[in-house]
């Protein structure tokens, strides 16, 4: 994901979904736009607009009131085209198309449309499927982290869509962060994905009081304030499968599945944790990652592993981490360790291989650039597969499977 700059995003929006956006938008009024203009010089004069507002407010004769009711659009307008951008990748896209009606017309829509333009339209036209889309991504990116776990329970219950339940259940949970200075305050939103027919809610709690420092109106300012807390369950009522993401252990998930038994779908719920899988990444601790089949069919190249983690199979000793370049034609990290630890063989009868940063280097055609994409996995089952574009996650696993990573019949990201 390259970093945002608005001038920049706006530059790749043709001229009806700019104006459109544009004109949606709470900002939309306060901008004096000549829309006959040549379309190439569009963004420019926007980017100019949007700066004689932001120089407005400096201006004496705006009232308290409606500097602040200013500064709130602009705030918007700078947070949707981020998010747009944030979604304007092939996985987004993807997820959009799956959430959609046929009566909608995304296929149509998004014919000869950048991915930039495809997620400003989605946000303009329908704001909540890309919200339901935004929340699963953000918790796909959480799932087999730190704070992630998933238990089976009863199939089909029934999730209730009034306020006042999800309301209540999520006051409930700010509950359990008192005791680290949590408020009182929440906020929950309930949304679906359409692939799997789940339901996620997604509940912020107010946080501790945070000291953040901050520029506002061109001077240096610091202010405290209380960041929200996220906390999430996605329930599959066809299979009963429940991820949570919870911050506080163990036991917050299992207070988190309790306050969802007793206050939404009204039952108490007998959890049964599913372990993560588990990658066998010693198969690739000898530095032979060759496969036993060609995969040039799925365009890869080459495969190096940049990042390796060491620990040692005895309770006692001392774990490493060693660092390979990114170049493709380097010695990566498996030969360096061998090297600078004067180990001549393997590390097979002293040190476990916990984690590891794998480059995978896909075929090209001479005078094009060279392509490739990385992702790191750890022994407990953890990875970053679901962070790559659909495309590269398939690829991913077909990776790991040749390399026996992973079994032939898992489907693990």
């Amino acid at each position: 994901m390259t970093i945002f700059n608005p001038a920049y995003f706006l530059r790749h929006i043709s001229l009806p979904t700019l104006r459109q956006f544009t004109d949606a938008h709470p900002l939309g009024p306060e901008l004096t736009i000549d829309w006959e203009q040549p379309q190439d010089s569009l963004p420019r004069l926007l980017t100019e607009a949007l700066t004689v507002k932001q120089d407005s407010l400096s201006d004496a004769e705006l009232s308290s009131q409606d500097r602040e009711d200013l500064e709130h659009k602009l705030h918007l307008w700078q947070d949707d085209l981020r998010r747009a951008h944030m979604m304007s990748n092939e996985l987004a896209i993807n997820e959009f198309l799956a959430a959609s009606l046929p009566e909608q017309n995304f296929v149509g829509e998004f014919a000869d449309r950048d991915t930039r333009e495809k997620a400003l339209w989605v946000l303009t036209y329908h704001p909540q499927i890309f919200r339901d889309v935004e929340l699963h991504l953000a918790f796909q990116a959480k799932a087999d982290g730190k704070y992630w776990k998933k238990h089976r329970i009863q199939a089909s219950l029934e999730i209730p869509q009034e306020r006042d339940k999800l309301e209540k259940f999520s006051n409930e949970v700010a509950k359990l962060y008192e005791k680290v200075g949590g408020g009182k305050s929440t906020h929950v939103e309930l949304s679906h994905h359409a692939s799997d027919q789940s339901i996620q809610l997604t509940i912020y709690v107010e946080g501790p009081v945070t000291a953040l420092a901050h520029f506002s109106e061109n001077s240096f300012k610091k202010m405290t304030t209380r960041i929200a807390l996220e906390t999430a369950l996605v329930y599959q009522p066809a299979t009963g499968v429940i991820e949570s993401v919870v911050k506080g252990g163990a036991k917050n998930h299992a207070a988190v599945l309790e306050l969802f038994g007793k206050h939404l779908v009204g039952q108490e719920i007998k959890p049964e944790e599913i372990e993560k899988k588990r990658y066998k990444l010693n198969e690739l601790r000898d530095g032979m990652l060759e496969p036993f089949e060609d995969w040039s069919s799925h365009g890869i190249e080459k495969i190096r592993l940049r990042r390796a983690r060491f620990s040692p199979k005895s309770t006692t000793g001392v774990a490493f981490q060693i660092e390979a370049s990114p170049d493709k034609d380097q010695d990566d990290a498996i030969k360096l360790g061998l090297d600078t630890l004067k180990i001549h063989h393997s590390f097979e009868t002293e040190y476990n291989l916990d984690g590891g940063s794998v480059v995978v280097f896909m075929s090209t055609e001479p005078g094009q650039k060279n392509k490739s994409f990385s992702f790191s996995l750890y022994s407990t089952g953890s990875s970053t597969i679901k962070n790559l574009s659909s495309t590269n996650q398939t690829i991913a696993l077909t990776v790991l499977r040749a390399l026996n990573v992973i079994d032939c019949d898992e489907v693990q990201a």
